[in-house]
């Protein structure tokens, strides 16, 4: 399974394959975590397979200014596709690239509160295309 989420977002085996190995060598590390009766094994690794996924896209379009005729294959999803191009940044900024609200806010020259409705919207675009 994590295999999979992974070559989704990098649309090439041999790369999914390469961070899914980086992924498991990093288990020794969380293994405390990994052992804990209340989390889930699977949402774990996929939190530290989309760590490792952010070094990735360090070089896309979205640290080049945002231009949307360059934006990183990450967003390109049935989900992300029916966002707006602000939506897709806000998104991707948060839950790819771990931007805080506050500096997205700052990048984008908006109030923290428009970020956060504009975040919300995303997850109501998400819930509403299952």
């Amino acid at each position: 399974m994590l295999l999979g989420y992974i070559g989704d977002v990098v649309k090439n085996q041999a790369i999914a394959e390469q961070y899914l190995v980086a992924v498991f060598k990093d288990v020794p590390n969380e293994l405390d975590e990994l052992t804990n009766e209340d989390v889930n094994t699977f949402c774990h690794l996929q939190s530290m397979a989309r760590k490792k996924l952010s070094e990735y896209f360090v070089s896309t379009a979205y640290q080049n200014n945002g231009k949307s005729e360059n934006k990183p294959s990450i967003c390109d999803n049935k989900y992300t596709q029916q966002m707006t191009h602000e939506q897709q940044l806000v998104f991707c900024g948060v839950h790819w690239y771990g931007k805080t609200i506050t500096s997205l806010a700052t990048e984008l020259n908006q109030p923290e509160e428009n970020i956060r409705k504009i975040l919300k919207d995303c997850f109501t675009i998400i819930r509403s295309s299952n």
